[in-house]
């Protein structure tokens, strides 16, 4: 049996959770617009209960809440958003090197149309946005600020109160995708953001349920309608007590998934010569470990496994496009670094004896008999 540790990709679903879903289907049959009779008025007042839970489980005092279908389609809406707001002119983005491919394609496709200017901070060697970069990128002028609360490849958690700080001195929308964080981390300092992007698939829930959290535009509100269509009350369900059963059993979960990461960790660096951790040392997601080998790329690494530890080498949207990783890149790792790079992500259904023989097939797969590259 193949050991699942490629969690921050996608968790797999909480049987509870897939069971309140499919609860849901059938005592939600009717859609959520059909306001003309009785079923329909029941599956829209499911959405507004699933508003109110996921409010409470994330920490919000209050929030508007716009469900969608899957965190990309949040992140999408988002930039759509600050562009309805916009007139005359071209909206002025301002996004970290590091943030999911998924907002920069959305981004970098609205800047191909003439609709946004996009200007990208640089991130430290940890992969978390350098504050004066963040500053001078705003004293330039700024409608939206993009940052992530934490990184979906190395884990590294952004200090968002600082980051919101500044935001908030310059006037300055802030949009925090929160899709690996929610669920795993304390969101206090998160949701003082006036959007935030959370996500079914990275907290044991339905993979294409997402939300988006914060006032939206007209026009954003119009295309949420046009392009989402009717809302899906049985995924905003699913999604919403997914969530609180995250914030019921986080703070255990999450103390045994850094244990576990931690003896991994130990663990690997003793038994492959030259192996490099990466991303921060201190503010880093419980299960997320990301290492490089020197012996050999990690795509290599990935295929020795095959059948017995599922892992990656980075973003599972990224999977198959050839180059180094944005997020390593962003960092300036070395070469080698960046070419021999894997991600591995414990998740709360991973078992310590599991872990550990992950850890022993992880290591042989990490090593080479006769290393195929120099390196720096």
């Amino acid at each position: 049996m193949t050991i699942y540790l490629d969690n921050m990709a996608a968790t797999p679903v909480d049987p509870r959770v897939a069971e309140r879903h499919r609860a849901s289907m059938t005592d939600n049959p009717a859609n959520a617009h059909s306001s003309e009779h009785s079923l329909g008025v029941d599956a829209k007042k499911a959405i507004d209960k699933a508003s109110s839970v996921l409010i409470s489980a994330l920490g919000c005092d209050d929030s508007e809440i716009t469900f969608t279908p899957g965190a990309s389609a949040a992140l999408w809406l988002a930039v759509e958003d600050v562009i309805g707001r916009v007139v005359g002119r071209p909206a002025r983005i301002a996004a970290t090197e590091t943030e999911h491919p998924a907002l920069l394609g959305a981004l970098r496709r609205a800047e191909r149309d003439g609709r946004v200017t996009l200007a990208m901070i640089a991130v430290d060697e940890h992969g978390a946005p350098r504050i004066d970069a963040v500053e001078q990128a705003l004293s330039r002028g700024a409608d939206l600020l993009c940052t992530m609360s934490a990184n979906n490849e190395i884990g590294t958690i952004t200090d968002i109160p600082l980051v919101a700080a500044v935001a908030r001195h310059h006037g300055v929308r802030h949009l925090v995708d929160a899709s690996q964080s929610a669920g795993r981390i304390e969101m206090s300092g998160v949701l003082d953001a006036d959007l935030v992007v959370v996500s079914g698939a990275k907290a044991y829930g339905p993979r294409r349920a997402g939300a988006l959290l914060g006032k939206l535009s007209g026009h954003a509100a119009q295309l949420a309608h046009e392009v989402f269509g009717s809302p899906d009350a049985p995924a905003a369900v699913a999604l919403a007590y997914a969530m609180s059963l995250r914030a019921s059993e986080r703070e255990v979960d999450e103390r045994r998934l850094a244990a576990m990461r931690d003896a991994l960790q130990l663990h690997l660096v003793d038994a492959v010569p030259g192996l490099r951790v990466n991303g921060s040392p201190f503010a880093r997601l419980a299960g997320s470990l990301h290492v490089s080998t020197p012996h050999l790329p990690g795509e290599a690494v990935v295929a020795r496994l095959w059948g017995q530890v599922a892992l990656s080498t980075g973003a599972a949207c990224q999977s198959g496009v050839p180059g180094s990783s944005h997020v390593l890149s962003a960092m300036a790792l070395p070469e080698w670094a960046q070419e021999g790079a894997v991600r591995i992500g414990i998740g709360r259904f991973n078992t310590e004896d599991e872990v550990a023989q992950a850890g022993e097939l992880i290591a042989a797969a990490l090593n080479a008999a006769t290393p195929v590259r120099r390196h720096a």
